[in-house]
């Protein structure tokens, strides 16, 4: 062998024995038993134990010895038992006691086991079992026994000589399988597993008791059932109306419930003393269950349809900027509607972020933001970019996108582009807010204001805001303090005389001042044609085909305030009252403030003709600039509109060729767009040809529904004419 003789097997020989004794049955005492798998104890030990006993020990001449393969390791002595077949080891002292008494040539005195006849297996147990579900090993029988063969075997069986697996425990020898596999396919198996079969019932009592306990489980359950579910209905109903759901949920749940006059589930469950649903736990995870509903149905249906996409930038109580997103389009009703999806908090507030979250945005709703038709933004530059805000993004995203800027956005900042040249305006916006403050955050102040309005017999009303940002909302500001102007001033005098409080001495100066008033009156008229068109703007159906004359009737108003102005007829117009105020400031004012307040007097005509007329004008023009423009392919959708047809059919032919036509151009070619070196192909959405002969006859259809229209009308009309003839001859 090689000096590596640790990868080596040493070949046992038979002269490998030479000396030893012969085992055949391993050491036993008369009384007791050995537990298996234990090492034996060494022969000086089992001397002292056996002549305790009184047995003297002797040697089988048949011993199997079998010695370990490896060198290294100690030789054992192996012997099978017949419970398991568990190999038993006699110790290495054992061995050595053996070896010494051998040489001199001394008997070794081992105790007999006396056991039924040895089971030579050589298989592993546990296989068999997995194969055969039938088997099982019986120590009482001292053998392999078959479950049914042992309780529904037949009276022949028992009398058989074979009584192998059914009485007495069967040895599997050297063949297992063969003696498993016989048992299996004979008659007497068989006959056993057919009676095991029949015996077999359904009827458990276990079984009984827990379907009676189900049952009444599934009454009670329904009836719960029944009861959360009238509670949802009114969790969604509290939603629908935007009341506050967390604090009504429950009195609403009672009201429903008391008025009820059946005794429902929802009766029952309110008068129990352990009801529940109704806590505000509950109604919060009622309130997310709702929203997951409505919000998983509102996705799927988007899925499905193309959408325009509205967004805003807003920035919350805590400075963080969010972006709120919401979608437009159609239902299965052919109803459109304006949908909210969420908001997106925003790291920064550049194109390239506010497009990142856009993006992410969609991509978790499973929206595909190639079906985007349409986008709505407002006018910054950040947003409506040509060239690098967001718009122009998203179009590169979706080509067939077309951008509709806000409008009320634009008209907003008509007014706001006007104070640069008109710093009039800026006062008049600092007095609103400085006295909306004045009142608001002090109730004692609040409280003067309204016991001096019920001196003068006017209903206590509180001053209303006028937002920063958003002039439109200027009007009811000014409407209110040109209404309540005499208790404004008498509330201010009061507050300053009780504390001398330097900065309401400042408010009643400003608002003392002759400038101020005779704007603050002039925005009365000019923000009511204004509001009127901001109102139509926020219509949930607008018709932006129809935006062009709703913008010509708004400038219409107010050239018709000029020439009013022009012409010194004040009578319906708010400006009137600027003289009853100005002569009220100067009662109010002492002598030498009004002696040196001469050489600037101010009066309601100079004021029209230096600052109030110069305003409308630039105001119009304001105006026009910000809604002339828009996309030529928005503009086109205007010949689908009935009210532009033309009256003679004979017209019809010709109608609306250039818009149809970019119409078709738009829609019926391919897209190919690139931005910041990224390009993308989209496919036309139409044929061409297709398109262009729908839109023809499209046109024609909508003739005819509107001659239609009119007839109906007209016969309508007639009856109702008749009808109301008829009434007045009936009653004369």
């Amino acid at each position: 062998m090689s000096h590596n003789s640790k990868y080596y097997v040493k070949k046992i020989k038979k002269k490998d024995s030479t000396g030893l004794p012969k085992i055949s049955n391993f050491f036993t005492r008369p009384d007791d038993s050995i537990s298996t798998g234990n090492p034996t104890t060494t022969s000086s030990t089992n001397e002292q134990s056996s002549s305790s006993h009184g047995v003297q020990h002797q040697v089988d001449p048949e011993v199997e010895s079998k010695e370990d393969q490896s060198e290294d390791s100690e030789r054992r002595l192996v012997v099978s038992i017949p419970s398991e077949s568990q190999r038993l080891s006699v110790d290495h002292d054992v061995r050595e006691d053996l070896e010494s008494n051998s040489e001199s040539h001394s008997k070794v005195h081992i105790k007999k086991l006396k056991v039924s006849p040895i089971d030579q297996r050589t298989f592993c147990l546990h296989k068999y079992e997995a194969q055969h579900r039938w088997l099982y090993y019986s120590n009482v029988k001292g053998g392999y026994m078959c479950k049914y063969c042992e309780l529904y075997s037949s009276s022949s069986d028992s009398q058989s000589s074979d009584k192998s697996f059914i009485h007495n425990g069967a040895t599997l020898g050297s063949h297992p399988t063969r003696v498993l596999t016989k048992h299996e396919n004979s008659q007497k198996h068989k006959f056993s597993i057919e009676r095991y079969t029949l015996s077999r019932t359904n009827v458990n009592v276990y079984k009984q008791v827990h379907l009676a306990f189900n049952a009444n489980a599934a009454k009670e359950e329904q009836k719960n059932r029944n009861v959360v579910k009238k509670i949802f209905r009114c969790v969604d109903f509290l939603a629908r109306q935007k009341w506050a759901v967390s604090e009504n949920t429950e009195k609403l749940v009672r009201f429903v419930a008391s008025i009820d006059e059946s005794n429902s589930d929802l009766k029952q469950h309110c008068a129990s003393a352990s009801n529940t649903y109704l806590s505000s736990t509950s109604v919060t995870q009622m309130v997310s269950c709702i929203s997951e509903f409505h919000e998983r149905e509102l996705l799927l249906n988007m899925n499905e349809k193309q959408f325009s996409l509205l967004a805003d930038e807003s920035t919350d109580i805590a400075h963080r900027s969010q972006l709120c997103i919401m979608a437009r389009f159609g239902n299965s009703h052919n109803e459109i509607a304006t949908h909210f999806l969420g908001f997106v908090n925003l790291e920064k507030a550049t194109a390239e972020a506010i497009m990142t979250a856009v993006k992410l945005f969609l991509l978790a709703k499973n929206i595909d933001i190639g079906k985007i038709r349409f986008i709505a933004l407002d006018g910054c530059n950040t947003m409506s970019g040509e060239h690098k805000g967001l718009q122009r993004r998203i179009r590169h995203e979706s080509p067939f996108a077309l951008y509709v800027n806000c409008r009320n956005h634009r008209l907003a900042l008509c007014l706001v582009h006007l104070i640069k040249k008109y710093p009039v305006l800026q006062e008049i916006d600092s007095l609103l807010i400085s006295l909306w403050k004045l009142f608001e955050f002090s109730p004692q102040k609040m409280a003067v204001f309204k016991n001096i309005q019920s001196v003068y017999g006017k209903e206590p009303l509180t001053f209303l805001r006028a937002a920063t940002t958003r002039w439109l909302s200027h009007l009811h500001a000014c409407s209110r303090f040109v209404s309540r102007y005499n208790c404004i001033l008498d509330t201010l005098d009061a507050i300053y005389d009780d504390r001398k409080d330097p900065d309401v001495y400042g408010i009643r100066v400003s608002a003392t001042n002759k400038s101020l008033l005779a704007g603050t009156v002039l925005l009365c008229d000019i923000l009511k044609p204004v509001n009127m068109l901001s109102l139509y703007l926020q219509q949930e159906d607008i018709n932006f085909t129809t935006l062009p004359i709703r913008v010509k009737e708004t400038t219409d108003l107010l050239h018709q305030l000029i020439e009013k102005y022009n012409r010194n007829q004040l009578d319906d117009t708010e400006y009137a009252k600027v003289n009853g105020m100005f002569l009220e400031v100067d009662d109010r004012t002492t002598l030498a403030r009004r002696m040196r307040a001469c050489a600037n007097r101010i009066t309601p005509e100079s004021f029209l003709e230096q600052t109030g007329i110069p305003l409308i004008h630039d105001l119009i023009q304001e105006i026009e600039d910000a809604f002339c423009t828009g996309s030529a392919v928005l503009t086109a959708f205007g010949v689908l509109d009935p009210h532009n047809l033309p009256d003679s059919i004979e017209e019809l032919s010709k109608y609306g060729q250039e818009s149809i036509d970019k119409l078709v151009e738009f829609y019926g070619s391919p897209k190919d767009d690139e931005f910041q070196g990224h390009r993308i192909q989209v496919r036309a959405q139409f044929n061409e040809v297709n398109m262009r002969t729908e839109l023809e006859t499209f046109k024609r259809h909508l003739f005819m529904l509107r001659q239609i229209a009119e007839i109906t009308n007209s016969m309508l009309k007639e009856k109702r004419l008749q009808l109301s003839t008829w009434c007045i001859q009936r009653i004369l």
